[in-house]
Protein backbone atom coordinates (compact mmCIF):
# COMPACT_ATOMS: atom_id res chain seq x y z
CA UNK A 1 0.00 0.00 0.00
CA UNK A 2 1.39 3.37 -0.74
CA UNK A 3 1.62 6.17 2.16
CA UNK A 4 0.40 9.06 1.63
CA UNK A 5 2.55 12.24 2.33
CA UNK A 6 -0.32 13.44 5.19
CA UNK A 7 0.62 9.78 6.60
CA UNK A 8 4.55 10.26 6.64
CA UNK A 9 4.34 13.76 8.03
CA UNK A 10 1.87 12.31 10.88
CA UNK A 11 4.23 9.33 11.49
CA UNK A 12 7.25 11.71 11.60
CA UNK A 13 5.85 14.00 14.12
CA UNK A 14 4.57 11.32 16.07
CA UNK A 15 7.82 9.35 16.44
CA UNK A 16 9.35 12.88 17.55
CA UNK A 17 6.98 13.67 19.92
CA UNK A 18 6.37 9.78 21.45
CA UNK A 19 10.17 9.26 21.71
CA UNK A 20 10.71 12.51 23.45
CA UNK A 21 7.73 12.09 25.66
CA UNK A 22 8.35 8.99 26.93
CA UNK A 23 12.00 9.15 27.28
CA UNK A 24 10.99 10.48 30.78
CA UNK A 25 9.15 6.78 31.72
CA UNK A 26 11.28 4.57 30.13
CA UNK A 27 15.09 5.97 30.27
CA UNK A 28 15.37 8.95 32.23
CA UNK A 29 16.71 7.07 35.03
CA UNK A 30 19.16 4.82 32.58
CA UNK A 31 19.69 8.78 31.52
CA UNK A 32 20.34 10.19 34.46
CA UNK A 33 22.31 7.86 36.50
CA UNK A 34 24.52 7.06 33.52
CA UNK A 35 25.89 10.82 33.01
CA UNK A 36 29.62 9.44 33.27
CA UNK A 37 28.89 7.70 29.92
CA UNK A 38 28.85 9.24 26.25
CA UNK A 39 25.61 9.54 25.16
CA UNK A 40 26.18 7.69 21.86
CA UNK A 41 26.81 4.41 24.22
CA UNK A 42 23.45 4.98 25.82
CA UNK A 43 22.02 5.28 22.38
CA UNK A 44 23.60 2.25 20.79
CA UNK A 45 22.21 0.27 23.75
CA UNK A 46 18.81 1.07 23.51
CA UNK A 47 18.37 1.41 19.42
CA UNK A 48 19.66 -2.24 19.47
CA UNK A 49 16.61 -3.42 21.54
CA UNK A 50 14.24 -0.79 19.34
CA UNK A 51 14.96 -2.53 16.13
CA UNK A 52 15.10 -6.40 17.79
CA UNK A 53 11.91 -5.75 19.30
CA UNK A 54 10.03 -3.97 16.08
CA UNK A 55 11.51 -7.28 14.46
CA UNK A 56 10.66 -9.44 16.48
CA UNK A 57 6.76 -7.93 16.56
CA UNK A 58 7.11 -7.57 12.61
CA UNK A 59 7.27 -11.21 11.72
CA UNK A 60 5.78 -12.80 14.48
CA UNK A 61 2.56 -10.48 13.80
CA UNK A 62 2.20 -11.18 10.07
CA UNK A 63 4.01 -7.54 9.80
CA UNK A 64 1.67 -5.21 12.24
CA UNK A 65 4.44 -3.54 14.23
CA UNK A 66 1.77 -2.29 16.88
CA UNK A 67 1.55 -6.00 18.46
CA UNK A 68 -2.42 -6.06 17.95
CA UNK A 69 -2.93 -2.85 19.70
CA UNK A 70 -4.71 -1.63 17.08
CA UNK A 71 -6.25 -4.94 15.68
CA UNK A 72 -9.96 -4.27 17.10
CA UNK A 73 -10.81 -2.13 14.22
CA UNK A 74 -14.41 -1.30 15.76
CA UNK A 75 -12.35 0.72 18.51
CA UNK A 76 -9.54 2.22 16.13
CA UNK A 77 -10.81 1.76 12.62
CA UNK A 78 -8.28 2.44 9.80
CA UNK A 79 -9.12 5.60 7.90
CA UNK A 80 -7.48 7.59 5.42
CA UNK A 81 -5.29 9.93 6.85
CA UNK A 82 -5.60 13.78 6.48
CA UNK A 83 -3.71 17.04 6.94
CA UNK A 84 -5.98 17.56 10.41
CA UNK A 85 -4.94 13.96 11.76
CA UNK A 86 -1.05 15.51 12.20
CA UNK A 87 -2.31 18.33 13.84
CA UNK A 88 -2.19 16.17 17.60
CA UNK A 89 1.22 14.86 16.77
CA UNK A 90 2.31 18.31 16.31
CA UNK A 91 0.93 19.73 19.52
CA UNK A 92 2.43 16.58 21.51
CA UNK A 93 5.77 18.39 19.89
CA UNK A 94 5.37 21.67 21.35
CA UNK A 95 3.66 20.40 24.50
CA UNK A 96 6.90 18.07 24.78
CA UNK A 97 9.15 21.11 24.39
CA UNK A 98 7.22 22.96 27.82
CA UNK A 99 8.14 19.83 29.63
CA UNK A 100 4.74 18.52 30.30
CA UNK A 101 4.12 14.66 30.68
CA UNK A 102 1.22 14.07 28.64
CA UNK A 103 -0.28 10.67 27.53
CA UNK A 104 0.78 9.96 24.02
CA UNK A 105 -1.53 7.35 23.77
CA UNK A 106 -4.62 9.85 24.57
CA UNK A 107 -3.00 12.72 22.87
CA UNK A 108 -2.22 10.28 19.48
CA UNK A 109 -4.60 7.70 19.49
CA UNK A 110 -7.51 9.74 20.44
CA UNK A 111 -8.42 11.04 17.34
CA UNK A 112 -8.59 7.20 15.55
CA UNK A 113 -10.61 6.35 18.15
CA UNK A 114 -13.91 5.93 18.35
CA UNK A 115 -15.78 7.06 21.71
CA UNK A 116 -15.80 3.14 22.95
CA UNK A 117 -12.15 3.26 22.08
CA UNK A 118 -11.45 6.27 24.38
CA UNK A 119 -13.31 4.87 27.48
CA UNK A 120 -11.36 1.97 26.99
CA UNK A 121 -8.41 3.76 27.19
CA UNK A 122 -9.34 6.11 30.07
CA UNK A 123 -10.66 3.06 32.21
CA UNK A 124 -7.76 0.89 31.78
CA UNK A 125 -4.75 4.07 31.98
CA UNK A 126 -6.58 4.94 34.98
CA UNK A 127 -6.73 1.47 36.86
CA UNK A 128 -2.54 1.47 35.81
CA UNK A 129 -2.75 4.24 37.94
CA UNK A 130 -4.53 3.24 40.61
CA UNK A 131 -2.64 -0.25 40.31
CA UNK A 132 0.82 0.98 40.22
CA UNK A 133 0.77 3.95 43.14
CA UNK A 134 -0.30 1.54 45.41
CA UNK A 135 2.75 -0.77 44.23
CA UNK A 136 5.02 2.36 44.40
CA UNK A 137 3.67 2.88 47.76
CA UNK A 138 3.84 -0.36 49.23
CA UNK A 139 7.30 -1.17 47.99
CA UNK A 140 9.00 2.14 49.29
CA UNK A 141 7.03 2.01 52.50
CA UNK A 142 9.33 -1.24 53.04
CA UNK A 143 12.53 -0.19 51.44
CA UNK A 144 12.99 3.92 52.33
CA UNK A 145 14.08 3.03 55.78
CA UNK A 146 16.04 -0.31 55.19
CA UNK A 147 17.32 -0.41 51.80
CA UNK A 148 17.27 2.57 50.28
CA UNK A 149 18.73 4.01 53.27
CA UNK A 150 21.98 1.70 53.03
CA UNK A 151 22.00 2.80 49.18
CA UNK A 152 22.76 6.16 50.02
CA UNK A 153 25.22 5.45 52.90
CA UNK A 154 27.32 2.49 51.08
CA UNK A 155 28.63 3.72 47.57
CA UNK A 156 28.07 0.79 44.52
CA UNK A 157 31.58 -1.15 45.36
CA UNK A 158 30.62 -1.83 49.23
CA UNK A 159 28.91 -5.10 48.08
CA UNK A 160 28.11 -7.49 45.04
CA UNK A 161 24.83 -9.11 45.63
CA UNK A 162 25.81 -12.34 43.86
CA UNK A 163 23.11 -14.37 42.11
CA UNK A 164 20.62 -11.60 42.17
CA UNK A 165 19.84 -11.19 38.66
CA UNK A 166 20.04 -15.10 38.24
CA UNK A 167 17.93 -15.58 40.90
CA UNK A 168 15.15 -12.80 39.76
CA UNK A 169 15.65 -13.83 35.93
CA UNK A 170 15.13 -17.35 36.69
CA UNK A 171 11.82 -17.15 38.89
CA UNK A 172 10.47 -14.22 36.06
CA UNK A 173 10.79 -16.68 33.77
CA UNK A 174 9.51 -19.70 35.35
CA UNK A 175 6.53 -18.02 36.84
CA UNK A 176 5.67 -16.73 33.48
CA UNK A 177 5.75 -20.32 32.04
CA UNK A 178 4.34 -22.46 35.03
CA UNK A 179 1.81 -19.58 37.25
CA UNK A 180 0.63 -17.27 34.34
CA UNK A 181 0.75 -18.82 31.36
CA UNK A 182 1.93 -16.37 29.71
CA UNK A 183 4.96 -17.84 27.52
CA UNK A 184 3.41 -21.03 26.06
CA UNK A 185 6.47 -22.80 25.36
CA UNK A 186 8.69 -24.03 27.64
CA UNK A 187 12.15 -23.54 24.89
CA UNK A 188 10.87 -20.08 25.45
CA UNK A 189 10.96 -20.15 29.51
CA UNK A 190 14.79 -21.72 28.88
CA UNK A 191 16.23 -19.50 26.45
CA UNK A 192 15.46 -16.62 29.03
CA UNK A 193 16.82 -17.97 31.99
CA UNK A 194 19.67 -18.85 29.71
CA UNK A 195 19.89 -15.69 28.73
CA UNK A 196 19.50 -14.28 32.72
CA UNK A 197 22.15 -16.69 33.50
CA UNK A 198 24.17 -15.61 30.81
CA UNK A 199 23.96 -11.90 31.95
CA UNK A 200 24.69 -12.98 35.49
CA UNK A 201 28.24 -14.58 34.20
CA UNK A 202 29.21 -11.21 32.95
CA UNK A 203 27.95 -9.05 35.88
CA UNK A 204 29.96 -11.24 38.10
CA UNK A 205 33.50 -11.48 35.53
CA UNK A 206 33.43 -7.56 35.62
CA UNK A 207 32.67 -7.10 39.04
CA UNK A 208 35.85 -9.55 40.40
CA UNK A 209 38.14 -8.49 37.38
CA UNK A 210 37.31 -4.73 36.67
CA UNK A 211 35.35 -3.21 39.71
CA UNK A 212 32.96 -4.29 42.14
CA UNK A 213 30.44 -1.87 40.97
CA UNK A 214 30.00 -2.94 37.50
CA UNK A 215 27.42 -5.52 38.91
CA UNK A 216 24.99 -3.38 39.41
CA UNK A 217 25.78 -1.55 36.23
CA UNK A 218 25.10 -4.53 33.84
CA UNK A 219 22.01 -5.19 36.37
CA UNK A 220 20.43 -1.89 36.02
CA UNK A 221 21.23 -2.03 31.63
CA UNK A 222 19.74 -5.29 32.03
CA UNK A 223 16.41 -3.92 33.45
CA UNK A 224 16.39 -0.95 31.34
CA UNK A 225 16.23 -3.46 27.86
CA UNK A 226 13.49 -5.44 30.07
CA UNK A 227 11.61 -2.18 30.68
CA UNK A 228 12.24 -0.69 27.15
CA UNK A 229 11.33 -3.37 25.06
CA UNK A 230 7.81 -3.73 27.29
CA UNK A 231 7.45 -0.31 26.80
CA UNK A 232 7.70 -0.32 22.90
CA UNK A 233 5.26 -3.29 23.07
CA UNK A 234 2.85 -0.68 24.84
CA UNK A 235 3.16 2.46 22.68
CA UNK A 236 4.07 1.39 19.40
CA UNK A 237 0.50 1.75 18.30
CA UNK A 238 0.64 5.66 19.39
CA UNK A 239 3.21 6.13 16.05
CA UNK A 240 2.36 3.20 13.77
CA UNK A 241 -1.31 4.62 13.51
CA UNK A 242 -0.35 6.44 10.95
CA UNK A 243 0.84 3.56 8.75
CA UNK A 244 -1.13 0.87 6.96
CA UNK A 245 -1.73 -2.03 9.92
CA UNK A 246 0.50 -4.64 7.70
CA UNK A 247 3.75 -3.28 6.07
CA UNK A 248 6.30 -3.85 4.07
CA UNK A 249 9.55 -4.76 4.41
CA UNK A 250 10.71 -1.50 3.32
CA UNK A 251 8.31 0.75 5.01
CA UNK A 252 8.57 -1.54 8.32
CA UNK A 253 12.57 -1.05 8.61
CA UNK A 254 12.35 2.47 6.61
CA UNK A 255 10.31 3.42 9.76
CA UNK A 256 12.20 2.49 12.19
CA UNK A 257 15.01 4.19 10.85
CA UNK A 258 12.81 7.40 11.38
CA UNK A 259 12.26 6.25 15.39
CA UNK A 260 16.14 5.51 15.45
CA UNK A 261 16.85 9.08 14.34
CA UNK A 262 15.05 10.70 16.69
CA UNK A 263 15.87 8.51 19.34
CA UNK A 264 19.08 9.69 19.14
CA UNK A 265 18.41 13.51 19.02
CA UNK A 266 16.44 12.29 22.53
CA UNK A 267 20.20 11.12 23.91
CA UNK A 268 22.21 14.10 22.35
CA UNK A 269 19.85 16.31 24.29
CA UNK A 270 19.73 14.37 27.39
CA UNK A 271 16.59 13.55 27.85
CA UNK A 272 14.93 16.90 26.61
CA UNK A 273 12.67 19.29 29.13
CA UNK A 274 10.07 16.53 30.32
CA UNK A 275 13.25 14.84 32.24
CA UNK A 276 13.13 17.62 34.38
CA UNK A 277 9.57 15.96 36.52
CA UNK A 278 12.14 13.08 37.38
CA UNK A 279 14.75 15.41 38.59
CA UNK A 280 12.83 16.61 41.17
CA UNK A 281 11.92 12.99 42.84
CA UNK A 282 13.65 11.42 45.75
CA UNK A 283 16.99 9.40 45.20
CA UNK A 284 16.99 8.97 41.38
CA UNK A 285 20.78 9.38 40.68
CA UNK A 286 21.54 6.06 42.00
CA UNK A 287 22.16 3.41 39.93
CA UNK A 288 20.52 0.59 42.60
CA UNK A 289 17.24 2.92 43.20
CA UNK A 290 17.12 3.88 39.16
CA UNK A 291 17.04 -0.04 38.79
CA UNK A 292 14.55 -0.80 41.68
CA UNK A 293 12.16 1.90 39.77
CA UNK A 294 12.79 0.42 36.41
CA UNK A 295 11.84 -2.88 37.12
CA UNK A 296 8.94 -2.08 38.87
CA UNK A 297 7.40 -0.21 36.06
CA UNK A 298 8.60 -3.03 33.48
CA UNK A 299 6.94 -5.64 35.56
CA UNK A 300 3.81 -3.41 35.59
CA UNK A 301 3.33 -3.04 32.15
CA UNK A 302 3.99 -6.32 31.25
CA UNK A 303 1.16 -7.13 33.63
CA UNK A 304 -1.26 -4.66 31.44
CA UNK A 305 0.28 -5.99 28.23
CA UNK A 306 -0.81 -9.39 29.02
CA UNK A 307 -4.54 -8.56 30.61
CA UNK A 308 -5.53 -7.01 27.67
CA UNK A 309 -4.95 -5.95 23.66
CA UNK A 310 -6.54 -2.10 24.49
CA UNK A 311 -3.94 0.60 24.08
CA UNK A 312 -3.33 2.49 27.74
CA UNK A 313 -1.15 5.22 28.73
CA UNK A 314 1.61 4.13 29.93
CA UNK A 315 2.65 7.79 30.91
CA UNK A 316 -0.33 7.92 33.95
CA UNK A 317 1.25 4.27 35.42
CA UNK A 318 4.82 5.75 35.48
CA UNK A 319 3.30 9.11 37.08
CA UNK A 320 1.13 6.45 39.57
CA UNK A 321 4.24 4.26 40.19
CA UNK A 322 6.91 7.73 41.19
CA UNK A 323 3.86 9.13 43.29
CA UNK A 324 3.57 6.26 45.50
CA UNK A 325 7.68 6.09 45.69
CA UNK A 326 7.01 9.64 46.87
CA UNK A 327 4.53 8.81 49.31
CA UNK A 328 6.52 6.04 50.61
CA UNK A 329 9.56 8.18 51.04
CA UNK A 330 7.09 11.07 52.55
CA UNK A 331 5.80 8.80 55.43
CA UNK A 332 8.80 7.22 56.84
CA UNK A 333 11.64 10.03 56.01
CA UNK A 334 11.46 13.78 57.85
CA UNK A 335 13.30 15.14 55.10
CA UNK A 336 10.58 14.37 52.68
CA UNK A 337 7.41 16.14 53.66
CA UNK A 338 4.24 14.97 53.16
CA UNK A 339 2.87 18.47 52.41
CA UNK A 340 5.33 18.38 49.28
CA UNK A 341 4.86 15.11 48.14
CA UNK A 342 1.07 16.17 47.85
CA UNK A 343 2.16 19.13 45.88
CA UNK A 344 4.21 17.32 43.36
CA UNK A 345 1.80 14.43 42.97
CA UNK A 346 -0.63 16.75 41.95
CA UNK A 347 1.34 18.95 39.90
CA UNK A 348 1.97 15.67 37.77
CA UNK A 349 -2.00 14.58 37.88
CA UNK A 350 -2.41 18.74 36.53
CA UNK A 351 -0.16 18.17 33.68
CA UNK A 352 -1.19 14.51 32.37
CA UNK A 353 -4.83 16.18 32.75
CA UNK A 354 -4.44 18.78 30.54
CA UNK A 355 -3.40 15.97 28.02
CA UNK A 356 -6.09 14.30 28.44
CA UNK A 357 -8.47 17.23 27.45
CA UNK A 358 -6.58 18.52 25.05
CA UNK A 359 -7.05 15.47 23.20
CA UNK A 360 -10.81 15.43 23.74
CA UNK A 361 -11.05 18.67 22.17
CA UNK A 362 -8.74 18.26 19.05
CA UNK A 363 -10.77 14.77 18.21
CA UNK A 364 -13.53 16.68 18.35
CA UNK A 365 -13.00 19.62 16.39
CA UNK A 366 -10.47 18.96 14.38
CA UNK A 367 -13.05 16.80 12.08
CA UNK A 368 -15.31 19.52 12.47
CA UNK A 369 -13.52 22.69 11.14
CA UNK A 370 -11.62 20.19 8.20
CA UNK A 371 -15.49 19.51 6.88
CA UNK A 372 -15.91 23.62 7.89
CA UNK A 373 -13.43 24.31 5.62
CA UNK A 374 -13.86 21.96 2.87
CA UNK A 375 -17.19 22.98 2.82
CA UNK A 376 -18.91 19.95 3.54
CA UNK A 377 -20.88 21.49 6.13
CA UNK A 378 -21.32 19.87 9.81
CA UNK A 379 -22.85 20.32 13.20
CA UNK A 380 -22.48 19.87 16.61
CA UNK A 381 -24.74 16.80 16.89
CA UNK A 382 -22.23 14.87 14.31
CA UNK A 383 -19.44 15.79 17.19
CA UNK A 384 -20.58 14.37 20.10
CA UNK A 385 -22.57 10.96 19.98
CA UNK A 386 -24.52 10.80 22.95
CA UNK A 387 -25.52 14.04 25.78
CA UNK A 388 -23.03 12.04 28.16
CA UNK A 389 -20.15 13.01 25.98
CA UNK A 390 -21.29 16.30 25.49
CA UNK A 391 -21.18 16.79 29.23
CA UNK A 392 -18.39 15.36 29.67
CA UNK A 393 -16.75 17.17 27.29
CA UNK A 394 -18.12 20.50 28.70
CA UNK A 395 -17.20 19.23 32.61
CA UNK A 396 -13.56 18.92 31.45
CA UNK A 397 -13.20 22.17 29.93
CA UNK A 398 -14.39 23.96 32.65
CA UNK A 399 -12.27 21.79 35.24
CA UNK A 400 -9.28 22.95 33.04
CA UNK A 401 -8.95 26.53 33.92
CA UNK A 402 -7.80 26.30 37.37
CA UNK A 403 -6.45 22.48 36.84
CA UNK A 404 -4.06 24.89 34.28
CA UNK A 405 -3.48 27.48 36.96
CA UNK A 406 -2.42 25.29 39.51
CA UNK A 407 -0.15 23.24 37.11
CA UNK A 408 1.74 26.13 36.17
CA UNK A 409 1.65 28.37 39.60
CA UNK A 410 5.25 28.54 41.27
CA UNK A 411 5.90 27.50 44.49
CA UNK A 412 6.89 30.06 47.00
CA UNK A 413 8.91 29.59 50.57
CA UNK A 414 5.90 31.27 52.19
CA UNK A 415 4.11 29.17 54.37
CA UNK A 416 1.01 30.69 53.11
CA UNK A 417 1.17 29.92 49.90
CA UNK A 418 2.47 26.38 50.90
CA UNK A 419 -0.90 25.77 52.19
CA UNK A 420 -2.55 26.97 49.81
CA UNK A 421 -0.58 25.05 47.35
CA UNK A 422 -1.01 22.21 49.22
CA UNK A 423 -5.34 22.90 49.02
CA UNK A 424 -4.79 23.15 45.49
CA UNK A 425 -2.95 20.25 45.19
CA UNK A 426 -5.36 18.02 46.95
CA UNK A 427 -8.63 19.39 45.60
CA UNK A 428 -7.20 18.79 41.86
CA UNK A 429 -5.64 15.52 42.67
CA UNK A 430 -9.45 14.31 43.74
CA UNK A 431 -11.26 16.55 40.46
CA UNK A 432 -8.82 14.69 38.20
CA UNK A 433 -9.39 10.74 39.91
CA UNK A 434 -13.28 11.43 40.45
CA UNK A 435 -13.51 13.44 37.00
CA UNK A 436 -11.67 10.53 34.81
CA UNK A 437 -14.23 8.13 37.41
CA UNK A 438 -17.51 9.93 35.72
CA UNK A 439 -16.05 9.28 32.55
CA UNK A 440 -16.62 5.36 32.44
CA UNK A 441 -20.03 5.28 32.23
CA UNK A 442 -20.24 8.13 29.59
CA UNK A 443 -17.38 6.87 27.93
CA UNK A 444 -19.20 3.44 26.24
Amino acid sequence: MDLGIWAIVGFSLAAYAVVGNDALQTLGTFINSNRRHHWTVLFGFAAAILVATFTYGWIVNGGDPSYGRLANTSKYPPIAIEWYHCLPPLVLVLITRLGIPVSTSFMVLTIFASVGGLGSMIEKSLIGYGLAFAVGLGIWLLISQTLEKWFEENDLASHVPMGLIGVVGTAFFLSQYYLFGTIERASVMWIGIGITLAVEAVALLLAFNRGRGLYWVVTQWATTGYLWSIWLIQDFANIFVFLPRELSVIQGFGAVAVIVFFLALTFANAGGPVQRILRTKTNVIDIRSATLIDFAYASLLFFFKELSDIPMSTTWVFLGLIAGREYGFALTREAVRLTRAVIDTAEDLAKAFIGIVVSVDLAVGLPLFAQTVSGNGSSLADAFPSDGFKIFVIATNIALIPVFLFAFSQPEDHPEHKRRNFAMGTVVMLMTLFGLNFAFPVLR
